[in-house]
């Protein structure tokens, strides 16, 4: 697959405004294991990355993924941030042999993902911070579009 000119680091906006406030996107992990690498993670899809939903608890106890209008209206809003492929060149595969993360829990992120309609072939990261210097973009989701955040949707 090709990489399109921004890869996209999507959040909510509540989780942005924070972001902002430290001037980096700092790394996290993904599979739960303390041995794993944390990374900054972006998509390469255009529109909006499914697996970013947030996670939930119904009334019964149950926990559930949330769907997007949901993980809007509890976050606030959806916020994403822009830079170019430079900035996250591992990609899922190369994530997996890199990170440390086990085989069990890339299966689970990679199957739980694919349920939601996600392409983890679409995702790439950075086992670095991403500084504000190297976004290109940040925007909100208006309901309709995204539209910049901020004096030139920095």
């Amino acid at each position: 697959m090709d990489k399109p000119n921004l890869l996209w680091h999507y959040t909510v906006l509540v989780r942005l405004q924070q972001i902002l406030a430290d001037g980096e996107i700092r790394p996290a992990l993904i599979g739960g294991s303390r041995k794993e690498r944390p990374a900054v993670w972006f998509s390469a899809n255009q529109q909006w990355e499914e697996a970013v939903n947030r996670l939930a608890q119904s009334t019964d106890g149950l926990r559930f993924v949330m769907n997007t209008v949901q993980t809007h209206e509890l976050g606030g809003g959806l916020a994403r941030i822009g830079v170019s492929p430079e900035v996250a060149v591992h990609d899922w595969k190369q994530f997996k042999q890199l990170s440390g993360i086990s085989t069990r829990a890339a299966s689970e992120i990679y199957n739980r993902a694919a349920h939601l309609g996600s392409r983890p072939g679409e995702w790439f990261a950075s086992f670095e911070a991403v500084p504000r210097s190297a976004w290109k973009a940040v925007e909100v989701w208006d309901g309709m579009q995204w539209i910049p955040y901020g004096p030139a949707g920095m």
